[in-house]
């Protein structure tokens, strides 16, 4: 079985993989830094409504992957979610400079709001609920790393690509860049989504979300699901705490570069282009020592890298250091992401994958896009945009150890 599904992976399906994988990162790329940079400089200099933007839009997020990933389940087909999920994903990414017609920058911040919240509906659908549980119906645990670090590198070759937008923000404004953008990820939904096949091992399961998605949500996180799942959680945990950090700066990255650093939004993204090889390199090494079963010493690595990386980004002197701290920190992101995301697919329920991937959702994208977005928000409101920004982010980075030390402690204890 092992074998037909390693060859299933290295033939038209890779393909497949790679450009569903990168055209999304683009558009959760966009979503990510470009919506926050537009509002900021197009709308309102206030970082409180960036805040509510990246909460709201996790948590349309999170529900999205339980609902639709469950639905998935049931009908036993993914196909049809991620085709006509992409295709749509694009369109209302194309749509969202209309928020600046609204004729207020209290409608326009609504309207920011609500676009994107209805773009990461879309986006969930296909991306983080349906083809994250594709890639694990046609894996197995002998090639399941592999599989994770190619969907892992998609974000760093679609950070190469997203390089260039700067340059075509700069020459042409935001509206060319949503448009151009939108129609990829439209045009890559229809063909990929067109050719792509779901797995022979994927049957339909009618008894899934029968209870509800409230009830479905509250028992994946009852005192027996936990107990069961110990490691899982304490996996999702660990990796949700670096999230956070991560995400104290990352959401501000781009407006750190044109308002601190004083460069503008083309160099601010060659930055960060700078250190695409080392993730690259990260990704693949850790994909392989999760296959080998070292998954957790990736996780021990990890956080001490990035917060090393954020601590020299907001002392950095120059450019120069500014390069060195963006390898580290990174870095650290990425080994940590392959990791955990690894580990926690070989420990989900075989006939429940799209349901699961609203678990890890909660863990990798509602609670760090809350908590690390509005600490953020804050510290800027006090103290302006600051270095602050990057020291604070390494330092709640540092707080995964508390359940990486358990997970070492429990693995100590079975041998």
């Amino acid at each position: 079985m092992s074998q037909k599904k390693s060859s299933f992976l290295h033939s038209n399906v890779f393909w497949i993989v790679i450009a569903l994988a990168i055209l999304g990162q683009i558009a959760w790329g966009l979503e990510n830094a470009w919506f926050n940079t537009f509002t900021y400089d197009e709308i309102t200099t206030n970082t409180q409504p960036i805040a509510i933007m990246n909460g709201a839009s996790a948590a349309v997020a999170t529900i999205t992957t339980f609902v639709m990933g469950t639905l998935s389940d049931r009908r036993g087909k993914r196909k049809p979610f991620i085709k006509w999920g992409y295709i749509i994903w694009g369109i209302t990414t194309a749509g969202f400079y209309v928020c600046k017609i609204f004729p207020t920058v209290f409608w326009q911040c609504f309207m920011v709001v609500l676009l994107d919240c209805v773009m990461t509906f879309f986006g969930s659908t296909a991306f983080d609920s349906c083809f994250n549980a594709w890639t694990t119906d046609i894996s197995d645990t002998s090639n399941r790393g592999e599989i994770t670090s190619i969907v892992q590198i998609a974000p760093l070759i679609s950070g190469v690509i997203l390089s260039f937008a700067g340059v075509v923000v700069d020459t042409w404004g935001y509206a060319v860049f949503f448009i151009g953008v939108g129609m990829l990820v439209s045009l890559t939904g229809f063909i990929a989504g067109s050719a792509l096949q779901d797995s022979p091992s994927l049957k339909p399961n009618p008894n899934a979300g029968t209870d509800g998605t409230f009830k479905q949500i509250v028992s994946a996180f009852s005192k027996e699901s936990i107990h069961k799942n110990r490691t899982m959680f304490l996996i999702l945990a660990s990796i949700c705490i670096l999230l956070c950090g991560f995400q104290v700066s990352y959401a501000y990255e781009m407006i750190y570069a044109n308002q601190y650093l004083g460069i503008s939004k083309t160099w601010a993204t060659l930055l960060t282009a700078a250190a695409l090889p080392v993730m690259v390199f990260a990704s693949v090494r850790t994909g392989r020592m999760c296959d080998a079963g070292r998954g957790l010493k990736a996780l021990v690595i990890s956080p001490i890298l990035f917060a090393s990386g954020a601590v020299l980004h907001g002392l950095a002197p120059n450019i120069v250091f500014v390069v060195i701290a963006r390898v580290l920190l990174y870095g650290g992101w990425m080994a940590m992401t392959v990791a955990a995301t690894a580990m926690f697919k070989n420990l989900e329920p075989q006939e429940s994958r799209g349901r699961y991937e609203g678990v890890r959702m909660v863990f990798m994208v509602l609670i760090p896009m809350i908590v690390g977005p509005q600490i953020g928000s804050s510290l800027i409101s006090a103290c302006g945009i600051k270095p602050i920004l990057y020291i604070v982010s390494g330092l709640v980075v540092l707080f995964a150890y508390i359940p990486i030390s358990v997970l070492l402690k429990d693995q100590k204890a079975a041998h």
